[in-house]
């Protein structure tokens, strides 16, 4: 008949023989009174686990708050940037219409003049080729300024200090997501 022996292991904290429990992850023995040390060990060590984990939690939670300040500060650059925008398309309007009310002006006079010498001209039909030739000039002259497109040219002023600055967010590059998910 076959005897089995057993050998009984020493406890890994006492390095006393009455080693009677195994712990399966550490793969070591334990008498009781250090099996239950252990096992305390193991809870303590659990807690400070999820506290960690809460806290990470937590700033995950906080993180929303910082991420809600961001876009209230991207929107609010938005808004800025807009209004700028919109006061510069203002003063651009304001200025070609000056402009262009002023070259209407310009011409309008200039027109004016040669309707008066025309209309003395002919009332008094005095007027000899050399008049009808001038005339003629001042005419076309102003037929060319009326149909020549504008000498306005739009531009970017990149000098200006009321310029709008675009904004440019740096993101940190990290492989979190490869790493844990």
């Amino acid at each position: 008949m076959a005897t089995s022996v057993t050998c009984k292991q020493p406890c890994i904290k006492c390095d006393k023989a009455g080693g009677i429990a195994s712990c399966a992850g550490c793969q070591q023995w334990f008498c009781i009174k250090h099996f239950s040390e252990h096992r305390q060990e193991l809870s303590m060590e659990m807690d400070h686990l999820s506290e960690e984990h809460d806290l990470i939690q937590q700033d995950l939670l906080e993180s929303k708050n910082i991420e809600d300040r961001l876009l209230v500060n991207i929107n609010d650059w938005e808004q800025k940037s807009i209004e700028k925008i919109q006061i510069a398309a203002e003063q651009a309007r304001i200025d070609v219409k000056k402009y262009l009310d002023d070259k209407k002006q310009q011409m309008t006079v200039s027109l004016h003049q040669i309707t008066k010498e025309l209309q003395s001209g002919r009332q008094s039909d005095d007027y000899t080729e050399v008049e009808l030739k001038k005339w003629l000039k001042q005419i076309k002259e102003l037929q060319e300024l009326l149909n020549k497109p504008s000498s306005i040219r739009m531009s970017d002023d990149h000098d200006s200090q009321s310029s709008i600055h675009l904004i440019r967010i740096a993101l940190e590059k990290k492989r979190y997501r490869e790493k844990y998910l």
